[in-house]
């Protein structure tokens, strides 16, 4: 059954629309509270381009290919293929187009099974990346498809938990990386990542999803220190209705406006590719300088 749109949840979100669209901060009288509510630059007749040929190497889990994913009725190896593989390739060709060329080193937040890392090796050879996340099962089968498809000596899986990640990092015990990437980092995980991003001033492509998910206590997210905890609540249930696209896309642009908040003055936009290939396609890239 279609989620129900709840009119207190709607009336959150056009009050924060009308408070990211009023005046400027220092505006007598005005409540925006330092942000400002975005479009994305870049609009779905504008999407990169896929090539949508079938992966040689399947990374999927021995006899999953005909179970269904929980993403709906498809089955794990249609998801993967119509959907998981085509948002890395935008991930992938976006990089691309980052002005200094691709980075020596990159970190894929949350990156699981290595989706994402292993297509950006395999398509940027001197680059080399790691991989974060605390499922253990995910980093071997990260592991073991790196192997298959030539590029584990350049992508590096580590099983941990990000908070440890950036503490050991911080402290000096990982190497340095200049690109920061998250494709659907659950939650928080993807706020946290974008607080790494901007600490370390790395450029980064972060893509938001499970907006509700809250995993990473005492950690706050940006974002939050503009609304209230009902406004929170409110804004991310309608993120969630994917059977109301409109409104959800809304609640998106609200959240992830507040999110670019926390890089100030440097280059940061929200862009957008096919809701085909997700209902979560608002992503926010930024530049080191």
């Amino acid at each position: 059954r279609p989620g129900r749109v709840k009119r207190s949840d709607m009336d959150v979100l056009e009050r924060k629309e009308a408070e990211g669209r009023t005046g400027d901060d220092d505006d007598e009288g005005s409540d925006r509270k330092g942000w400002r509510l975005c479009q994305p630059c870049r609009s779905l007749d504008d999407a990169l381009s896929f090539d949508r040929k079938r992966e040689s190497v399947v990374n999927l889990p021995s006899g999953a290919d005909d179970s269904i994913s929980a993403h709906g009725k498809l089955t794990r190896s249609e998801y993967l293929e119509t959907k998981k593989n085509n948002q890395a390739t935008w991930f992938v060709e976006r990089m691309g187009r980052f002005e200094g060329g691709p980075p020596a080193r990159f970190l894929d937040v949350g990156g699981g099974r290595g989706d994402l890392a292993v297509r950006i090796a395999s398509r940027f050879p001197e680059t080399r990346g790691v991989v974060v996340d605390s499922n253990e099962s995910s980093v071997l089968a990260g592991r073991e498809y790196a192997a298959r498809c030539g590029v584990d000596d350049r992508v590096e899986f580590v099983r941990a938990n990000f908070e440890d990640y950036v503490e050991e990092y911080d402290a000096g015990r990982r190497g340095r990386v200049d690109l920061v990437v998250a494709l659907h980092a659950c939650g928080d995980l993807s706020d946290m990542a974008l607080s790494f991003a901007s600490a370390q001033r790395c450029d980064f492509i972060i893509c938001p999803c499970c907006y509700p998910k809250r995993y990473l206590a005492p950690f706050v997210p940006h974002w939050h220190n503009f609304c209230t905890d009902v406004e929170v609540d409110s804004l991310s249930r309608l993120v969630e209705l994917d059977d109301h696209g409109e409104v959800s896309r809304r609640a998106m642009l609200v959240v992830n406006s507040m999110r670019k908040n926390a890089f100030g003055d440097r280059k940061v936009e929200l862009e957008e590719f096919d809701s085909k290939i997700s209902k979560r396609n608002i992503a926010l890239v930024g530049t080191a300088s």
